[in-house]
């Protein structure tokens, strides 16, 4: 059975990284609008490019602290903790006065400033469809009924049609039933033409309550079909995806049956109701496709009376715009209104109308999406995440895509920020000592060679205090992988500078700038003589998980440096500074990120057995020559892979020939009594350790 993504889900939670959301938190799934507590791994989530992404990890953990309430024009509030970092433009004019121009970055929750603006996607996304499937199942006694058609097309009239079930309709059994007041006449009229047309039924008339009319349909397959497409409940009423994904000019028309049913347009202002959280955010997400920014509005449940969610539309342009969508009368231009929001190049920009602190205790949750930008979307605006859970997100998506067997990987891990990984993979893991985590795991797999074993540390843990058996290990070529998570920090103990901070860099918890020269990972790998050497970037998670998967399948010690963002303490190789948020293109108006993949420069870093003692010299001078390279080009890819060098347990083989048939993990260990029966005697004598004594 492949393995999937929720396989490798523990019930373990991260609890010490702060950015996070409160549960309550509303994120875009597909195809619904769920609560952050309710994402699961492997649903899709929109982001902040306006497509949808698959969640890899939901992060859990118990926050006590301030929180900040966020408030922004039009879409409400937020709340978060103070990493927590939002896309979102910093205000450059005045309070009464939108920017000129609009540079994204991320901020942080506590770093946010009234009149600063938060980010949210217009969804851009289209996939066109001529026609619609109706699923319909043949009851065994049904003899005499005859099946609605099960293909329609898709046209102005099935799509007006669901606007006006979503919004009146409902399903009863064997009736399909759109309730209206007796004044709708164009409406009832309009449903039962649409309904004869497109399902071959005719509709009778029923007055069910004061100014009431009800229009039937006596098919128990279209009902059924409708409530399992749109909803039966009022609060359970939703829009499919499919119809989300249309062009914006089909899109009209179902903006036009959801207005007509239960929109308004009254006081100079239009006004749509709903009691389906749901709807309501999904009717936001096509208004906005129109270009027209919608006002949310929520009225608490009271009495007998559901919680309402409202969508208000004043602004005069946008007014009537929808006024023209629908068919009612314009109003007249009024200079003086002024929209508070601002669409540009498919961003809504939302200015920060107030900043509140508060005490808080509880869950707080995040997500790791498998995005490039690392981004989801919440009812409010587009979020971001730490560096830490990209390189989780790729090891998982990595197991899920590789031949592997689950019960023969086994993970270890150093002392840091990284080595949380192993409590977070549905794997065998180990949690080892600070700098010890490539000794731990080396034995492991000359133990037991049929393991696929993974290595993670920080550059600290590996670089650092463990750089010793960074060097050696490279020296045995051992067929594992190891990834080392570079941010430039010791991430756990406050942020001071790890081996790989260059010199003169201060970042904002150090009181003087580094003093010492930073190692190459790359070169050093390159010197101890690793036979796999990649270089791949947290945030996108795409290319992490593809060297994964290299670095596992090659046969010898592999190495992936990992550079990842701190978030909270390395201020200056953030996410914006790789992503060359910093460096605008004059031409395209766009950030040009700093990093760039090898193989797209036509790279070849692989040296083979045919290959001659001068080529393999220029590969070498190759790898060094691109190690170097940093600042606006930073090169991610495979540096390096020696195909020829034998593999350690091979080495150990060809002197004690039983060593892979009997290797010490399949050979008992103790009798009954507990006294031990393993005799290395052989093995000892094969690697020239005939004086070893062994304990019988």
């Amino acid at each position: 059975m492949a393995l999937k993504l929720t396989d490798l889900k523990t019930d373990v939670h991260n609890d010490w990284c702060p950015g996070c959301l409160t549960g309550d938190t509303l994120v875009f799934s597909n195809p619904a609008v769920k609560a952050i507590r309710d994402v699961r791994p492997g649903e899709r989530v929109l982001t902040a490019a306006g497509e949808y992404r698959q969640v890899v990890a939901r992060i859990q953990h118990r926050y006590s602290g301030p929180m900040y309430r966020v408030r922004a024009k039009c879409f409400g509030e937020i709340r978060a903790t103070p990493e927590h970092p939002f896309v979102a433009v910093r205000r450059t004019s005045g309070r009464h006065y939108h920017n000129s121009g609009f540079v994204e970055e991320r901020v942080q929750a506590s770093e946010l400033r009234v009149g600063d603006y938060l980010v949210f996607p217009v969804m851009q996304k289209v996939e066109d469809v001529r026609t619609f499937p109706f699923n319909y199942q043949k009851k065994a006694k049904d003899t005499r009924g005859r099946l609605p058609p099960s293909i329609v097309y898709m046209d102005a009239d099935l799509l007006r049609l669901a606007g006006y079930y979503i919004a009146e309709g409902s399903a009863h059994g064997r009736s399909l039933i759109f309730s209206f007041s007796q004044a709708e006449t164009y409406l009832i009229e309009d449903t039962k033409a649409s309904m004869e047309r497109i399902f071959r039924l005719s509709g009778t008339i029923a007055e069910s309550r004061r100014n009431g009319v009800d229009v039937v349909f006596n098919s128990s397959y279209l009902a059924k079909a409708f409530e399992a497409l749109f909803g039966g409940r009022s609060w359970k009423k939703h829009i499919p995806h499919e119809l989300m994904l249309l062009p914006p000019s089909k899109q009209v028309q179902l903006i036009k049956g959801l207005w007509r049913g239960d929109g308004d347009f009254r006081d100079a202002k239009a006004r749509y109701s709903t009691t389906s959280v749901v709807l309501a955010e999904q009717v936001k997400l096509l208004l906005l496709r129109q270009g027209i920014v919608p006002i949310a509005h929520v009225e608490p449940a009271h009495e007998n009376h559901k919680t309402a969610y409202r969508l208000y539309v004043s602004y005069w342009r946008d007014y009537n715009k929808l006024a023209e969508i629908v068919g009612v009368p314009d109003r007249k231009n009024m200079n003086r209104d002024k929209r508070s929001s601002i669409i540009r190049n498919s961003r809504l920009y939302l200015p920060v109308a107030q900043i509140e602190t508060f005490p808080f205790e509880g869950n707080v949750y995040d997500l790791t999406i498998n995005d490039p930008a690392h981004t989801f979307v919440t009812s409010v605006t587009a979020s971001g995440n730490c560096g830490d859970f990209g390189i989780e997100a790729s090891l998982k998506m990595a197991l899920t895509e590789m031949p592997v067997d689950i019960n023969k990987v086994a993970l270890f891990s150093g002392i840091g920020c990284s080595s949380k990984l192993v409590h977070f993979t549905n794997a065998f893991g180990i949690h080892t000592l600070h700098g010890r985590v490539l000794g731990y795991a080396q034995g492991a797999k000359l133990a037991n060679p049929d393991l696929e074993v993974i290595a993670v540390g920080g550059d600290g843990d590996g670089l650092g205090i463990g750089v010793g058996h960074f060097v050696h290990a490279g020296r045995r070529n051992i067929d594992m992988a190891y990834i080392i998570h570079d941010n430039g920090v010791y991430g756990l103990t406050k942020g001071q500078a790890a081996p790989t901070l260059h010199l003169g860099m201060q970042t904002k918890s150090l009181p003087e700038p580094n003093i010492n020269s930073n190692i190459n990972p790359i070169m050093l790998a390159l010197a101890s003589g690793f036979t796999f050497i990649a270089r791949s970037y947290a945030y996108n998670t795409r290319h992490l998980k593809e060297m994964i998967k290299k670095a596992v399948a090659h046969k010898g010690f592999a190495l992936i440096d990992a550079l990842q963002p701190c978030p909270t303490y390395n201020d200056i190789n953030t996410k914006e500074w790789y992503g060359g948020e910093d460096r605008i293109d004059p031409a395209t108006k766009r950030p040009m990120p700093r990093t760039y993949d090898l193989e797209s420069t036509g790279y070849n870093g692989r040296v083979t057995a045919d290959m001659s003692e001068e080529d393999v010299g220029k590969n070498l001078l190759h790898v060094i020559e691109k190690s170097r390279e940093w600042g606006d080009k930073i090169p991610i890819g495979v540096f390096y892979q020696n195909e020829i060098v034998p593999i350690y347990e091979e080495r150990i083989s060809e002197r004690s020939p039983s060593y892979l048939k009997e290797p010490p993990a399949k050979q008992q260990l103790a009798k009954n009594d507990g006294k031990s029966v393993v005799n290395l005697t052989n093995l000892s004598k094969g690697l020239l350790f005939e004086k070893l004594v062994l304990a019988q």
